[in-house]
């Protein structure tokens, strides 16, 4: 089983249960999930690559408006990471039928969710938010 981690974002986990459907139809497979409210050692963890650039405050800042949704998932294929990406869409102009496109884009920081990006990310995200399941 390959994993991955997803963060349904600020003002977008109304959409949770069509979000599941969509993954699940993908063989996309929900093992976890936690609703709550990102703190600052969190965010510094996941976002450790961003500190110190310029726009990483308004990402904190977003990222702490509200509740979201991580979800720890899994799934058979070998390129579980990469198919996720796929159904997530482009931040700028995702296709019809990706996740963004369904549930709006927002913008490039501001958008539905998040997912890993690749299997190395998806391990370090994992045992930030679920180390008890990893």
């Amino acid at each position: 089983m390959k994993r991955s981690l997803l963060i349904i974002k600020p003002g977008f986990i109304e959409h949770h249960d069509g979000i599941v459907k969509m993954l699940n139809e993908h063989g996309v497979n929900v093992l976890a999930e936690k609703t709550m409210v990102l703190n600052d050692d969190l965010i510094n963890k996941h976002y450790a690559e961003h500190i110190g650039r310029p726009y990483f405050e308004s990402l904190k800042e977003y990222m702490q408006r509200s509740e979201v949704v991580v979800i720890f998932a899994e799934g058979e294929s070998d390129e579980l990471v990469a198919e996720i990406r796929t159904l997530l869409g482009d931040k700028a102009n995702p296709a019809p039928g990706t996740i963004r496109y369904v549930y709006g884009i927002g913008s490039t920081t501001e958008n539905v969710m998040h997912a890993s990006d690749s299997d190395a990310s998806a391990e370090r995200e994992l045992n930030i938010f679920f180390p008890e399941l990893v």
